[in-house]
Parts: C-alpha cells; structure tokens; sequence
C-alpha cells in the first residue's frame, strides 16, 4: 500500500493503452513511458510515499483512487511535500481492451503550507497513519 506507480514510476506498460494520457493541474502528458520517466525524476526514490486510501469502480469505465502523497521532490535543492489526498480517476476504454486510456490526478496545493512546512521542520506534526484516513467514495451497499 505504500508503493504504487504514482509515486515510483515504476508502472506496469500491458495495463495502458498506447493512446494513454495524464493530466494533473500542473502537467498534461501522453504516453505511459513518459509518465513513468517523469515520476522517477520528479520524486526522490527512497523518500516518496504514496498510501492507497481506497479504491473503487466509480463507473464502468472508471476507478478512483484516493491516496495520500509526501515525501521530497527533486525541484531545486529538493523539498519536501507535507502529506495531502490526490484523488486519481483512471477512465478504462473498451475499444482498447479494458486499458487504462487516461489517469486524472486532483489534489489542492497549498503553497503556503508548503513553505512552512519546510522552513519550519522541527515543528512538523507525525503523519498519522494510513488507516486513520476517511475514505471520501461512497460506500456499496
């Protein structure tokens, strides 16, 4: 749960279409093997953590993922990301396949809550555990 290919790059290329797209609110790119080069350099390897908050089919050509993201970043002389929740919509094509045609990454950044957090790490909270995070998708009845 602690591991997954937003973070890593580390991505499986037979679950992705060769028309797959990304999109979050600060990058648009095409192609798995871009993505996946983009995430291992943009993360520090070792120190990034992405925690599976839950899943869920949210449509039939849909699944949501609710995760928590922190760790350091290779911008600059490197920082640190304060944890937050990205919720991740991968949309599934069956002209494709059932493959992974698109992946949507939401989050909020806060960039005044990034800069204390960093300035000011002393003062940092524990980040509680994965477990103690609500899961906003609704529930099956």
């Amino acid at each position: 749960r602690r591991e997954c290919w937003f973070v890593t790059g580390r991505s499986m290329p037979e679950l992705f279409a060769g028309s797959f797209s990304f999109s979050d609110p600060q990058v648009s790119l095409n192609g798995i093997e871009e993505y996946s080069r983009g995430v291992r350099s943009f993360y520090k390897q070792g120190t990034a953590v992405g925690e599976i908050v839950c899943t869920a089919a949210t449509a039939s050509d849909t699944i949501t993922v609710i995760w928590r993201n922190y760790g350091t970043v290779n911008i600059g002389p490197g920082f640190d990301l304060a944890p937050y929740i990205v919720t991740t919509t991968l949309k599934t094509s069956a002209e494709d396949g059932g493959l992974i045609v698109k992946q949507e990454d939401a989050f909020v950044a806060d960039n005044a809550a990034l800069i204390k957090y960093n300035l000011f790490k002393s003062q940092r909270p524990a980040v509680p555990p994965i477990s103690s995070v609500a899961c906003p998708l609704p529930r099956e009845a």
